[in-house]
């Protein structure tokens, strides 16, 4: 087996890859032309080392003369789009210097097609064979070098020049090293690849053409960088996510508060209730004949009324929790009238009127009880601040709960003067408000709480006034 071929084949497929890996990343950001430029840097660097292939493979003189036209244009396709890809990573490098460089190779490829031989050779001599050190035989050219060669050679010079210059400007204003990283790589390459290829041409050196070898410091540099990307990426997701589960948090905290009122009110009724049958209880006992059968309801009467003061506040613990990994089915009507007589002294205090309109044939939907009360509370506090906020003379909430599809549909109703076009448009995106000294992230959450469920939450302006909030959620059959 030929080590030579070997060794080249799996240079080109590197440099494949990495086309590859350029290309998947354009793919998923089309603005971002500077990988699709690096896709075609890379796939031309593979063309160039199976063109190196079989150059060094081929004794014909004639058949080599032709393959270097080919070459030289696959060596054109891999250093502009490297010049003007570095333009974009580092937007400080000069433009006047990469269009003077694509100049100089524009002109060495027309050199390449309109004069005799090529851009490299004129006249072709022979083709010597050579035998490696551990016996694979490669042929080395033997001709009249070009004398219109300088004008690509002397890019060997400027594009490093280039790479220094830029590299050294965007170090000095955004103190990064990704640049940096990417310009020694293509110097190191240049300076390689450009002064190998000049002493083999002028027959100083007896070897094959290394363009393509190269390149790998090219490809080493990018896939460190792509890396090093990726993982400060999963660091800022992770970060990110961090920052919006404590954002959620700090939400429902502050949606607590604005449920304070109401909170006091229901605990009131249960311990007020509970002080009352003790007191009575007492009065009982005090008797020469209490009445044990009474004493006994009356028992009954406090734990009931401590069951639900219980209830209320795991009721509030939860949705400030937010547990999101509840998923058992849900009976809408059952838990729309929990979130309505919870917020039963808001609204009076208010002079909001909520009225729920309940279909028989509604399903029972998928997804943790508290987390769709969070959405419907939500809601029904958004309305009831957008009436009273407005001065709404149609102090007025209606709920609907029917059937659509294959699943339940909740609509929340005001009669306020709706939702401007320009917020609407943008109410479910996080820090979107009207409210003063709201964080502006609860619709978020509740979008979020609903399509995590598999349902749609959408906002519309009601022809005839007010805003209309539709939750749909699959039924559980579904």
């Amino acid at each position: 087996m030929n080590l030579l071929v070997v060794t080249w084949s799996m240079i080109a497929a590197s440099c494949g890859m990495l086309g590859l890996i350029q290309l998947f990343l354009w793919s998923h950001n089309r603005r971002e032309w500077a990988y699709m430029l690096s896709a075609l840097m890379a796939f031309a660097a593979a063309l160039v080392a199976l063109q190196e292939m079989w150059l060094f493979s081929t004794p014909d003189p004639v058949a080599y003369q032709q393959l270097l036209i080919r070459h030289n244009v696959a060596i054109a396709l891999v250093l502009i789009p490297m010049i003007w890809s570095m333009r974009l990573y580092m937007p400080v490098a000069r433009t006047w210097a990469a269009i003077l460089i694509s100049a100089l190779w524009g002109a060495g490829l027309l050199i390449n097609f309109l004069l005799p031989g090529n851009l490299t050779f004129t006249e072709l001599h022979s083709m010597d064979p050579r035998i490696t050190a551990w016996g694979d035989v490669f042929y080395v050219p033997n001709g009249t070098v070009n004398n219109w060669k300088w004008i690509v050679d002397i890019t060997v010079i400027l594009i490093p020049l280039y790479m220094i210059d830029a590299a050294w400007r965007d170090r000095r204003r955004n103190k990064g090293i990704r640049g940096f990283v990417i310009a020694l790589a293509a110097v190191l390459f240049m300076l390689f690849a450009g002064i190998e290829a000049i002493v083999v041409d002028a027959g100083l050196v007896e070897a094959p053409y290394m363009v393509g070898a190269a390149f790998l410091v090219v490809v080493f540099a990018l896939t460190w960088v792509h890396a090093r990307d990726a993982v400060r990426a999963r660091q800022l997701a992770l970060e990110l996510e961090q920052v919006r589960g404590e954002t959620e948090r700090l939400v429902r905290a502050n949606s607590l508060g604005e449920m304070a009122s109401a909170l006091a009110h229901e605990l009131n009724q249960p311990l007020a209730a509970i002080l009352g049958n003790a007191q009575a209880a007492r009065k009982f006992l005090a008797q020469p004949e209490p009445d044990l059968d009474e004493i006994r309801d009356i028992l009954d009467d406090i734990v009931r009324d401590d069951k639900r003061a219980r209830d209320i506040i795991l009721n509030m613990r939860q949705i400030l929790r937010g547990d999101e990994t509840d998923n058992t089915p849900v009976n809408l009507e059952s838990s729309l009238r929990e979130v309505m007589d919870f917020l039963s002294m808001v609204f009076e205090k208010s002079g909001v009127v909520v009225v729920l309109e309940p279909s028989a044939d509604t399903p029972d939907v998928k997804g943790g009880r508290m987390a769709l009360q969070q959405v419907v509370l939500n809601l029904l506090l958004n309305a009831e601040h957008a009436l009273v906020a407005s001065r709404a003379s149609n102090r007025l909430i209606r709920v609907r709960l029917h059937e659509r599809g294959n699943g339940a549909e909740i609509e929340v109703r005001d009669f306020g003067p709706g939702i401007a076009e320009e917020v609407r448009t943008r109410v479910f995106e996080p820090f979107v408000t009207t409210k003063e000294g709201s964080l502006g992230m609860g619709l978020t959450i509740c979008r979020r709480i609903v399509e995590g469920r598999g349902g749609q939450l959408t906002v519309e302006n009601a022809d005839d006034g007010g805003a209309r909030f539709r939750v749909w959620l699959p039924a559980v059959s579904s």
